[in-house]
């Protein structure tokens, strides 16, 4: 009989035998940096993106994580491209309703393979990115689109392209149970619905307190306000707990009370 540990065996060398770390952080403040770190690890990206587009049209940015020397943050660019250049990116106009939902897309595309010069300009060049490869899954819950970059004048070689597509179905799978665990229960309009509710029933919250609040009523995680209103985790946990003293209050639920 011979013990073979698997760990071991496996030797981290490929982004699919590294996957468990991923797993294992789903729904945690830690999963975005955990995913980036092995994907740059395997691909030497600059940044990585990951976006739902939901069936009522609304986008979704489930991460944007950076290399630390990368200049601009990847959250600014993220926003950015779903504010102004989501209907201009072509990957954007593939149509997924053909095969399985389990199915997933591979997409390889250049700088130059933009048509819209400001898209290509403010997303790509200005930032020093020349190339994208995306994987795409569409589900019932809408589109998911991970998105890995190179610098410009890089490439991605095809032993780099194989590792990602060899652990599309595992790293697809991690970032849509990331999503469901994150996601606002009542989406965009309920938050919003929620704001004008406290700005009637606690009118001593400042407006960060209350978007704060909002969100964390409409079933966001601190990572996922952390990505709406484009702070760090520690700022929502900040104002999450201003807002909680001013209301005399201590948990989810009596925010919920107060709201209802």
């Amino acid at each position: 009989m011979q013990l073979v540990a698997i760990q071991q065996a496996l030797a981290a060398r490929s982004i699919l035998a590294t996957m468990p770390r991923v797993i294992e952080s789903v729904g945690r403040s830690d999963f975005s940096s955990g995913l980036f770190d092995i994907a740059r690890r395997f691909t030497g990206t600059e940044i990585v993106t990951a976006f739902v587009a939901a069936p009522d049209g609304e986008v979704h940015t489930l991460l944007a994580e950076n290399h630390y020397n990368s200049g601009q943050p990847a959250l600014d660019i993220a926003r950015r491209y779903v504010a102004r250049h989501w209907r201009a990116d072509p990957a954007n106009a593939i149509a997924l309703d053909d095969g399985e939902e389990a199915d997933c897309w591979g997409v390889r595309m250049k700088a130059g393979d933009i048509e819209s010069s400001a898209y290509r300009s403010e997303c790509y060049l200005s930032v020093g990115l020349s190339e994208r490869f995306s994987l795409m899954q569409r589900r019932e819950a809408g589109t998911l689109r991970l998105s890995i970059y190179r610098r410009r004048k890089e490439s991605f070689s095809e032993a780099e392209i194989d590792n990602l597509v060899e652990s599309a179905p595992l790293l697809m799978a991690a970032l849509w149970r990331h999503y469901e665990v994150t996601k606002p229960m009542g989406g965009r309009g309920a938050a919003q619905d929620f704001h004008a509710r406290l700005e009637k029933a606690a009118p001593g919250l400042s407006k960060r307190e209350r978007d704060v609040c909002a969100l964390v009523a409409a079933g966001l995680t601190s990572e996922g306000i952390a990505l709406e209103l484009g702070v760090g985790i520690n700022t929502v946990l900040t104002y999450r707990k201003r807002a909680y003293a001013r209301l005399g209050i201590s948990s989810q639920n009596e925010l919920m009370r107060i709201l209802m």
